[in-house]
């Protein structure tokens, strides 16, 4: 195996650069090799200064989830530090330690960084701290080095949000003794002379007091983010902020027991491993894609054409994106109008500083307008936002993708709303499609800052199939019994945004009437819209909806009565949950076997980034792997229900459950 750390010496310097590629990943192997390293710098007394720096375009990317092992299940034999010691082996060092950064510093990279002495960057280098958003804390020392370095708010900002930020920002530029436009490693180098030749020796951050010096500014901002956490269902975030408030209440010895605790305590837990499994599964995503833009020259255009609000919102995002659009229609008068809204939402956004006045300019240079026929010349893609375009030519080898409900032929786009802020799109891709129409369609949506995911289908994508089974399952337990208000609330309780009764109200009951139902089974929307009830706009639909708010209608629920026999018991909102969670379950097995996507995990994404369902259930498959496949299986045999596509358990599960796996082991 190659060596994982390569140790250089010059002028009384030791430089111990990581080389684990691709990532540099902190595993336990270079962990390992990292901290006998340092030990052989620590004993050669002709060493002053340690220098660590990576290989690579970034310090670190990866992450080591090996780490998520409690103590006590790590093997004996695993004589690699721990990332918690191999940082107090860093902090504790008798001689100073310089780490500096290029590209990314992400996780343990960058624990390893605040447990340095002291810190230099790269110009346009990022730190980031993403462990929150797999239902984990970071576990080597960060939680209690941070705020003593920076203060509570900003070291929430940082735990908390999980994003990368860049270096020369505050408050994290006051990380770095410097941030270097160019040459790293020289002015590193010059860094560690001038710390030897000034006798300057190590400068622990577990003895930093910038971030104390303020204590009611410190609990201050405590209390604000507990405030805002209150009713949030991340326990991780609560957890976080436990240990940030520790910095402050508790030894530096004791903080870390009290995070150490913490992490293990959040890495066994379910809600961790769903929140590992969406996480994963968009690095996934991102890695397959990650290569696919390039196909598109910097300089693309693409053509869209139509108008409509669907169309405008789809110009600004590409235009933000960097395309060239010429945009067409048949009809001038929705052309301006469309025009005059990308101008004043392009306009607002310079109002709050979000564009300069000089970027505003380039984008709308890079839009051109005029008929469809002559706006679908000479370009690399074209984007069917509305009706009536489908006769308009396009040059060779350029897709036509369509982004409204139609039959599948070749290749269509699905783009998650909103549309200016959602980072996810299905590429749908028909029996007749060619793979140059597939890369150039995943090229364009990686080109929009989207997140591809490819499906095969004759028109329905993922979340269509599964909302649209939802909302089946939802008509057909009030078939049973149910109200809908019930069966709301068993959604809203789950943390998903996506009631279906209050969906219909907002967007319109004649939206959902003509969802054909099986016979024996009731399309419910086109019911309640029979008496006049069309949601939102005419103030009443499947709720009262007045000035003071939503609230159930007393008369809807009379109305369903009296069209249906009594439920025998009715069920609770957990029995509820537990039914619309097995029939999107379902749902899922059967696209798995119809191959329209390859693997569970992409359902389970699909579902979190175009649909909200929420992070912390991981997705309908992986709620069904973890309420267990066979007792999920059991639930829909006892459903009783005309729509026997809804509740037939699909035959992969009899096969998953003779076999002993999950679905999760399908992911590959």
């Amino acid at each position: 195996m190659p060596d994982l750390v390569h140790r250089q010496f010059s002028d009384g310097i030791a430089i111990l650069e990581i080389s684990n590629p691709p990532a540099n990943v902190i595993s336990a192997d270079l962990r390992a090799e990292l901290s006998t390293a340092l030990s052989a710098a620590l004993s050669d007394p002709d060493i002053a200064t340690i220098l660590l720096i990576a290989a690579g375009r970034d310090f670190c990317t990866g992450f080591d989830f090996s780490e998520t092992r409690s103590p006590k299940s790590r093997k004996a034999s695993d004589a690699a530090p721990s990332l918690l010691a191999l940082c107090a082996q860093i902090e504790t060092s008798p001689k100073p330690v310089v780490a500096a950064i290029q590209g990314m510093a992400f996780s343990g990279g960058a624990e390893i960084v605040l447990a340095s002495h002291y810190r230099l960057a790269q110009a346009g280098a990022q730190i980031a701290f993403p462990d929150v958003q797999m239902g984990l804390l970071p576990h080597a020392g960060t939680t209690q080095r941070l705020p003593r370095l920076l203060g509570a708010g900003p070291a929430l900002d940082l735990l908390l949000g999980g994003r990368p930020v860049h270096v020369a920002r505050p408050p994290v530029r006051a990380l770095f003794d410097a941030v270097v436009a160019e040459d790293l490693r020289g002015a590193t180098h010059r860094f560690c002379a001038a710390l030897k030749d000034a006798g300057s020796g190590p400068r622990p951050s577990n003895a930093a007091m910038a971030g104390l010096r303020d204590p009611m500014a410190f609990q201050a901002a405590i209390a604000e983010r507990r405030q805002r956490l209150e009713n949030h269902p991340e326990r991780a975030r609560h957890a976080i902020l436990d240990c940030v408030e520790a910095a402050q209440l508790l030894p530096f010895e004791a903080g870390l027991a009290r995070e150490e605790a913490a992490y293990f305590e959040l890495a066994g837990s379910e809600q961790s491993q769903a929140l590992r499994h969406i996480f994963l599964a968009e690095r996934r995503l991102l890695s397959g894609a990650a290569q696919e833009a390039a196909r598109l020259r910097p300089d693309a255009r693409i053509a869209v054409l139509g108008g409509g609000p669907l169309a405008t919102q789809v110009v600004i995002r590409a235009l933000e994106h960097g395309l060239t659009v010429q945009w067409g229609t048949r009809d001038p008068t929705k052309l301006r109008a469309g025009m005059a809204e990308v101008t004043e939402v392009l306009t607002a956004k310079k109002a709050r500083g979000a564009v300069t006045d000089k970027a505003l300019r380039n984008l709308l240079d890079r839009l051109t307008l005029g008929e469809s026929h002559k706006m679908a010349e000479n370009v690399s893609a074209a984007i069917i936002a509305a009706r009536g375009q489908g006769a308009v030519p396009l040059p060779e080898g350029a897709p036509r993708l369509k982004l409204f409900p139609d039959p599948v032929t070749h290749v269509d786009l699905r783009l998650a709303t909103p549309i200016g802020t959602s980072n996810f799109a299905e590429v749908l891709i028909g029996s007749e499609a060619s793979e140059d129409e597939v890369r150039t369609a995943r090229a364009l949506v990686r080109r929009l800052g989207k997140l591809p995911l490819a499906v095969v289908t004759r028109g329905p994508g993922v979340t269509e199939r599964m909302m649209s089974t939802l909302h089946a399952a939802a008509d057909a337990l009030i078939d049973m019994g149910e109200d809908p208000y019930s069966i709301d609330l068993a959604v809203r309780r789950m943390g998903w945004p996506r009631p279906p009764f209050e969906t219909r109200d907002l967007r319109g009951l004649a939206d959902f009437a003509n969802e054909k139902r099986v016979e024996g089974a009731r399309n419910w929307s086109a019911v309640v819209a029979q008496t006049g009830r069309q949601g939102l706009e005419a103030g009443r639909g499947f709720y009262l909806h007045q000035q003071s708010g939503m609230r159930p209608d007393p008369s809807v629920l009379k109305l369903l009565d009296d069209m249906r026999p009594p439920a025998r018991s009715p069920r609770s909102v957990e029995e509820i949950t537990e039914l619309l969670l097995a029939v999107l379950a379902n749902e899922g097995a059967a696209m798995l076997q119809r191959r329209s996507v390859a693997r569970p995990y992409e359902i389970d994404i699909a579902m979190h980034l175009g649909e909200a369902f929420p992070r912390w259930l991981g997705g309908p498959m992986m709620a069904a792997d973890r309420a267990g496949l066979f007792h999920v299986k059991r639930i829909l045999e006892g459903v009783d229900h005309p729509d026997t596509r809804l509740w037939h358990p699909h035959p992969v599960w009899a096969e998953l459950v003779k076999n002993g796996k999950r679905f999760g082991d399908l992911n590959g």
